[in-house]
């Protein structure tokens, strides 16, 4: 059976499957509210595709022993370009979520086909080193800075004009003869979250995405919202509206500079940071407002389960921000003794320089075998 036929069925046991990194049918069985014999079935449908192994059995309560469902990581593999104003990424991903090599592929003016070549030759060279038959390669996910006018073309900053207003996925489809699909950095970024970090624990949350730029991807019950044109989640534009300056790593470098701490790019400064550099408060004390103010706004607007903040933040400093953040409310009277159900605020656990390419290479399994 080729995967391109598995039931809706059978992928979304592989989704779970996935997020438990072994699991028992009996567990399943719980999770899902499918029967017995249709988690054997799925399961069976995904062992004939060679997608999963049956293992171990286990004792479960007082009921018979149930055997474990692993993922067989070798059985898929992605690559994951992430384009951004100052950096390209790319990663080897397999079926388990494991990174098996990684590597930076910036290059002078970011020329388009010189990094998806650098790209290829990577991919090339690891899956040779690591003996891997190619044709388990099933494509590339490529997550590029920018806003969509199309829905494989993106409008990218100055720094990535190459990068601007082509059929992207057209494009690099046919230089490299693989499937490729096309997202925003943002959105990328939550997917990977989504299957691999903070956001396995929440079927529905925002994922706001700070780096040189602002923006965020949005997963409701498991599936990325991409909104009518791709652009859902493109909210920097919230703070000029509110008479905010919006927070990037771009005001934060300008920060330190002003206080005697200079970093040489963004790379460098996620690189280097330090959570007690001078400057590092008082860029806190400056933007805590807006992200309290975005994140009210998201949690009345969206009412999903957690708020995730990462992109390129260094992870110290998205945890000060989230501990500095209440909901005014809490302040006030219960109403009726109840208040609103709440949203958990959650820095990415995904370090910084890989959620972009980690969740590129994510949207090939997403959408090819979970989704």
């Amino acid at each position: 059976m080729t995967t391109a036929r598995l039931t809706s069925r059978a992928r979304a046991i592989l989704a779970a499957v996935r997020r438990h990194d072994g699991v028992s049918r009996s567990v399943l069985i719980r999770e899902s509210g499918l029967s017995g014999t249709a988690i054997f079935r799925a399961t069976e449908e995904l062992e004939a595709a060679g997608l999963v192994r049956s293992g171990e059995t286990v004792a479960v309560g007082r009921g018979q022993p149930s055997t474990m469902i692993h993922i067989v990581p070798d059985a898929a593999f992605s690559i994951g370009l992430s384009v951004m104003t100052d950096r390209a990424d790319v990663v080897l991903l397999d079926l388990a979520g494991t990174v098996r090599a990684r590597r930076e592929v910036t290059l002078p003016g970011m020329p388009r086909v010189a990094i998806v070549e650098a790209a290829m030759a990577f991919a090339t060279e690891q899956m040779a080193a690591l003996d891997i038959d190619r044709r388990r390669l099933r494509g590339v996910g490529l997550a590029v800075a920018g806003y969509f006018v199309a829905p494989h073309t993106v409008n990218p900053g100055a720094e990535l004009d190459d990068w601007a207003l082509v059929d992207l996925q057209d494009d690099i489809a046919r230089r490299i003869g693989l499937p490729v699909e096309v997202e925003n950095i943002a959105s990328a970024a939550a997917l990977g979250e989504r299957l691999l970090g903070a956001g396995a624990h929440h079927a529905s949350f925002c994922y706001v995405n700070v780096a040189a730029g602002f923006g965020a991807g949005v997963v409701l019950d498991g599936r990325l919202e991409r909104g009518r044109h791709g652009n859902a989640g493109e909210i920097a534009g919230l703070f000029p509206l509110s008479g905010r300056v919006t927070p990037t790593l771009g005001t934060l470098r300008t920060c330190l500079v002003e206080h005697g701490v200079p970093t040489a790019s963004i790379a460098d400064l996620v690189a280097r940071f330090d959570p007690d550099w001078p400057g590092v408060e008082a860029w806190i004390a400056r933007h805590q407002p807006s992200f309290s103010y975005l994140f009210n706004a998201l949690r009345f607007m969206l009412d999903c389960g957690a708020i995730l903040l990462g992109g390129r933040l260094p992870r110290p400093l998205a945890q000060r921000i989230v501990d500095g953040i209440n909901w005014p409310e809490y302040a006030l009277p219960a109403r009726r003794g109840h208040r609103a159900p709440p949203t958990a605020i959650v820095a990415a656990m995904l370090e910084p320089e890989l959620s972009g390419p980690l969740g590129a290479a994510s949207l090939l399994f997403h959408k090819g075998l979970f989704d």
